[in-house]
């Protein structure tokens, strides 16, 4: 067998194996990650629709319209001693909190340590475990033990896991970013938090479950 012959069999054995080995990663993550995260819902309840539309219909209530065409209002928040969180609604029958953060200081809950202004619809946010837990001195009902920090891009609307609720992955945050708003000359970055439920749970470890819902479509929201 000369050279060129004994080069295209190595090519026709190690090419394969290759593209195997660089698709394998990415196989696995969708089926690990992206399939699971499909299965997300977010609770909805009757009563909140009726309710949406009070607040819809309230003077001084603002709303938005995501990219996946769900309508959202909340009321005006009061800044008396600072930032404050108000309640959010769907005309799909969910409801989240928004979180009024003063874009100076930056924003920092859950696992999103700090964010900081690119532009009016883009920030970035660092991501770390903060040492969070959830419990008493007695109990603890959920944490996280993985370490990590890392920094992400967000744009006006994103939304991504920001925790795991427990251990088995069936119940979960979603955060959205909204952008920034100027309250009383005061620039404010905008988020909100809601609950959604896997019956089949979501793989917990951080900080992949994090960096791969920022990749995907939570069509709820």
């Amino acid at each position: 067998m000369n050279g060129v012959n004994v080069l295209f069999v190595i090519s026709c054995i190690f090419v394969p194996l290759l593209l195997i080995s660089m698709n394998y990663e990415s196989i696995s993550n969708f089926y690990e990650y992206s399939v699971p995260l499909n299965s997300l819902v977010i609770p909805d309840y009757a009563d909140i629709v009726k309710n949406f539309q009070k607040m819809y219909d309230y003077k001084d209530s603002k709303c938005f319209t995501t990219t996946n065409e769900n309508l959202f209002c909340y009321s005006s928040p009061l800044f008396e001693d600072g930032p404050r969180a108000t309640i959010v609604l769907s005309e799909n029958g969910f409801d989240g909190e928004i979180h009024f953060d003063p874009v100076d200081s930056g924003t920092s809950y859950f696992t999103m340590k700090n964010m900081t202004r690119i532009s009016d619809d883009t920030a970035m946010i660092t991501f770390a475990d903060n040492d969070y837990r959830v419990g008493n001195k007695g109990r603890v009902d959920y944490e996280i033990t993985d370490k990590f920090e890392f920094d992400a891009i967000v744009e006006k609307f994103d939304s991504f896991i920001v925790k795991c609720n427990n251990y088995e992955g069936t119940s979960v945050t979603l955060v959205q970013y909204l952008g920034v708003d100027t309250i009383d000359g005061i620039d404010y970055f905008l988020t909100w938090h809601t609950l959604a439920d896997s019956e089949q749970g979501v793989s917990c470890d951080y900080p992949q479950i994090i960096q791969h819902s920022l990749k995907h479509n939570f069509r709820e929201l």
